[in-house]
Order: structure tokens, then C-alpha cells, then sequence
């Protein structure tokens, strides 16, 4: 690629790209200054508007009837094969992040009631709990890889604790995980070149999930599967793909998107040792400084939307079927909405970003996100007494929920 490109020729897609790069965050510069609204289509995708000023993403998200959610919810590479074989045209899920109005609601709202701030408040002790075993266990001085001994640890065993799932299946719950957010990532992805083979851990995912719903009718608990396997819309169980697909939702994005939050939030402080030291002198400041981290790192870098109607954003017309792409982690370093958009400060007040969305859309499980990043960052401050990455940095190849694969680090911990 020249060092100049056209606007039509830069990567802000690919897989490829993120797992080799980051997140292409010069080319959404430029796009925020040339060309906030910019119609792509790349080799090996349909085409789609590019959304990358904060503005225009609050304008979009908060008009479901005009961009819908249903369809291609998602940008991703068509596939070869027969037709259907396209994750895009017939996504292999129905689940919040692509309903509509009213369907949406009346999903969110079976297990809204476990996410308010006050049933996520009385998750804190137990958060704590958690993090410091995480410690304890590598408490002294040695080398580890931070993802997947640390920053995954701790979200996922709060989500599968929420869940009712067994410990010994935290393992399982992992890997269809890292299958489902890695599906083009070279390490995770499964082999075939067919729908059913890319999306085998589904299949299994599913058959776990109903007996453990199954089980839950027979003997009940205070737990989430549980309140999937009692849901009932207007008097009636849902649907039992849409329930699956919601519950899968819940157990893999619930912990995923916070363990990159946390390892990116690890990767900001590191590279930006004053910051830390701030944080190392006041741990209170987690309190604010997980909003600074979900700026900084947005797990969720996407989200795509159809016009339902022709539309008109800054100046281009949309037209109706038009996908548009909604680009959060350019909104997160908007110069006109941040001051010092590429300056990490832990103390950052106010800090109206993006990370978890917007309108109808608005992330169920942000509460418990914030307060995960709360809890891991204030016992980090009070008990790694040194951190250092190690090695080189590994980075997932995808483009939806991208992040660290793997980070190690050399410690010291009480």
C-alpha cells in the first residue's frame, strides 16, 4: 500500500489487520477528518458505510426503525459454498444484539432484573474474593501470561457463578469462546470451510445448555439458567432458538469483552507508567478509571445496522438495504468530543465514550463489566508490586471483539 492511500484502500476490517496491527486507529483519524461517513467494500465483503465520529454513532443507534438491527448485524467475509452458507445473510443466532423493537425489549427484560446496578452491587465482595485468589495463587515473583491466567480468570468465573455452571466446565464455557470470537482467527477457528464446521462449538454449546436448562426445571435454583428455564413471554416459553441464543449471548459475551477490557486496561497502564503510579498511590481511582479503559481498549469494536429507508448522515445518502457500520472504538478517540483523545489519563472525568454502545442497544451486562474492571484494577493497585511484558504481545485475529490474545509478563505480587 502507498504511503498515502486512497480513502477507498484503507483496512479498517479485516481480521487480518487487527491481529497484525491493532486497531487501525491513523485510518479512522483520517476518516474522521476526510470522510466521517465513508461507503467501503473491501475484497471479500459487501459493501458498507463506515461510521467513525461519535455523533453520527449516537444519531444511528438511537433510530432502531430507521437502522435495524436484524440481518447483518455484523461485517463479516462471505463465504464460498451454497447459498445460506453466508453468516452475514443467515446469521446462526437471534439473540438482543440482533433484535428489533419490541422483540428486543421483551428479551432483555426476562433477565434485565439480574443486571440493575443493585443486584450487581451485591456482587462486589464476591468480585474481590475472586481477584485476590487469582493473586494468591501467583503470589511471589514469576512469568505468566496475563490473559489467560489472570485477566480471563476473574469475569468468567463471576459470569458462570451468576449462571449456575458447574467449576469444571469453566474450561468448556472458554473454549467455545474463544471459538465463537476467533471464528477467523488461525489458532481458534475450526476446520472445513462449510457453515456446520465453522460453527461446530455451537452445536455443542447448545446441547449443554439444554440439559443444563432442563436440569434447572427439575430442581431449581437461585441462579440465571434457571430464570431462562422458567422465561415465559405472554404466557408462553419463548421460542427455544431465540432462548439458546440468548443464553449463549449471556455466558460467552459476559465474560469475553471484560477480559480484553482487562487486558487492555493492563497494556495502557504499562505503556504509561505515570498513569499507573496514580492509580498505585489512590486504588479508589479504579472508580473512574474503568471508564478511561473502556475507551481505551472498546472491547466491542463494531456493531452493523441496515437502513430500513433511505437516510441521509452528514451529507451522504444512505439508501434503503445500505448497511452501515458503527465504529465505537473511533468514537473513543473523537478529537471533538475528548480532549487528548490518544492521552490515557486513569483520572479522565467526564468520560462520555462509547464502550458499551448506545440507545436501545446499550449493553445489558454494563454494569457488571464496570464494576469487574473496578474490582480487578483497585486489587491490582494494592497487591502487583511490579509488572513488565516479557515477550511479544499476540493479538486475536478479528475485527468484531478484538483484543490481546496473549501478553507475557513478569511479576511480583504480595
Amino acid at each position: 500500500m502507498s504511503a498515502n492511500p486512497s480513502l477507498d484502500d484503507l483496512d479498517i476490517i479485516t481480521a487480518q489487520r487487527y491481529g497484525e496491527l491493532g486497531y487501525p486507529h491513523e485510518e479512522w483519524t483520517r476518516l474522521r477528518r476526510e470522510s466521517p461517513v465513508h461507503r467501503f467494500q473491501p475484497e471479500g465483503y459487501k459493501p458498507f458505510w463506515a461510521v467513525t465520529k461519535h455523533a453520527d454513532i449516537i444519531e444511528v443507534s438511537k433510530q432502531p426503525e430507521v437502522f435495524k438491527s436484524e440481518g447483518r448485524f455484523i461485517l463479516f467475509p462471505e463465504m464460498d459454498g451454497a447459498p445460506g452458507q453466508s453468516l452475514e445473510e443467515n446469521p446462526p443466532l437471534k439473540m438482543l444484539v440482533n433484535m428489533d423493537p419490541p422483540e428486543h425489549r421483551d428479551y432483555r427484560a426476562l433477565i434485565s432484573h439480574w443486571f440493575t446496578p443493585r443486584a450487581i452491587r451485591r456482587l462486589e465482595e464476591r468480585l474481590a474474593d475472586i481477584t485476590n485468589e487469582i493473586f494468591d495463587e501467583l503470589a511471589g515473583r514469576g512469568e505468566v501470561d496475563f490473559v489467560n491466567e489472570i485477566a480471563v480468570r476473574q469475569p468468567l468465573r463471576m459470569i458462570t457463578e451468576m449462571l449456575g455452571i458447574p467449576r469444571d466446565k469453566e474450561g468448556f464455557v472458554l473454549k467455545v469462546t474463544n471459538e465463537n470470537f476467533g471464528i477467523e482467527d488461525p489458532e481458534f477457528q475450526r476446520e472445513g470451510d462449510t457453515r456446520e464446521d465453522r460453527l461446530g462449538f455451537l452445536t455443542e454449546a447448545f446441547t449443554f445448555v439444554t440439559e443444563l436448562m432442563e436440569e434447572r426445571r427439575r430442581d431449581p435454583r437461585e441462579d440465571l439458567t434457571t430464570v431462562f428455564a422458567q422465561a415465559t413471554l405472554n404466557g408462553e416459553a419463548p421460542p427455544v432458538f431465540e432462548l439458546l441464543s440468548n443464553y449463549f449471548l449471556v455466558m460467552v459475551a459476559g465474560h469475553d469483552t471484560t477480559r480484553n477490557a482487562i487486558s487492555g486496561g493492563l497494556l495502557a497502564l504499562l505503556e504509561n507508567p505515570a498513569e499507573l503510579a496514580k492509580l498505585r498511590a489512590d486504588p479508589s481511582l479504579s472508580e473512574i478509571g474503568a471508564e478511561e479503559i473502556v475507551r481505551w481498549s472498546t472491547p466491542v469494536n463494531h456493531f452493523s445496522r441496515t437502513a430500513t429507508r433511505d437516510y441521509v448522515l452528514r451529507g451522504q445518502n444512505i439508501s434503503a438495504g445500505d448497511s452501515v457500520a458503527l465504529f465505537y472504538a473511533s468514537a473513543n478517540r473523537d478529537e471533538e468530543i475528548f480532549e487528548d483523545p490518544f492521552t490515557f489519563r486513569i483520572d479522565r472525568d467526564p468520560n462520555p465514550h462509547l464502550g458499551f454502545g448506545v440507545g436501545e442497544h446499550f449493553c445489558l451486562g454494563a454494569h457488571l463489566a464496570r464494576l469487574d474492571l473496578k474490582v480487578f484494577f483497585r486489587v491490582f493497585a494494592e497487591r502487583v508490586k511490579s509488572m513488565e511484558i516479557c515477550g511479544p504481545v499476540e493479538r486475536l485475529h478479528a475485527s468484531f471483539v478484538p483484543g490481546a490474545k496473549r501478553i507475557p509478563v513478569r511479576y511480583e505480587i504480595e
